[in-house]
């Protein structure tokens, strides 16, 4: 993000805590996982949670888990408003884009989906 000041960058902590923050509101029916549907790894870079900054704004992917019976909407509009809010409040602005990626269904055992909601369009089902 630039201003009249000069050039800002945020850590990819600061957003790493915004994404756990706002994944705990849904009461532990969501859980962040990588792109392939598995644990976030201790290995940096493979922990559910893409961001970059682009010229336009932050875009960020979160990469989530939900569990059997919760309301894949309701669950991530929550995860999005929050996102959305929180980044404004620290950075100044709303992010460009917010996606938030379903990989997976969890009940006694993972079911693969791949369903992807972001700020700008309805949800879309992905076989990526």
């Amino acid at each position: 993000m630039t201003n009249d000041i000069g050039d800002i960058r945020f850590s990819r902590n600061i957003i790493l805590r915004i994404v756990d923050d706002a994944v705990e509101t849904c009461g532990g029916r969501v859980t962040v996982y990588n792109f392939k549907g598995r644990y976030k790894s201790v290995m940096p870079g493979n922990d559910g949670v893409a961001y970059t900054e682009t010229p336009e704004g932050a875009e960020i992917t979160v990469y989530v888990i939900i569990r059997f019976g919760a309301s894949i909407r309701e669950n991530c509009r929550k995860i999005l408003d929050y996102i959305n809010d929180t980044v404004e409040k620290v950075m100044g602005e709303r992010p460009r884009n917010v996606r938030i990626v379903v990989t997976g269904v969890q009940s006694v055992e993972i079911a693969g989906r791949h369903i992807v909601f972001d700020s700008f369009h309805r949800p879309k089902h992905s076989r990526e």
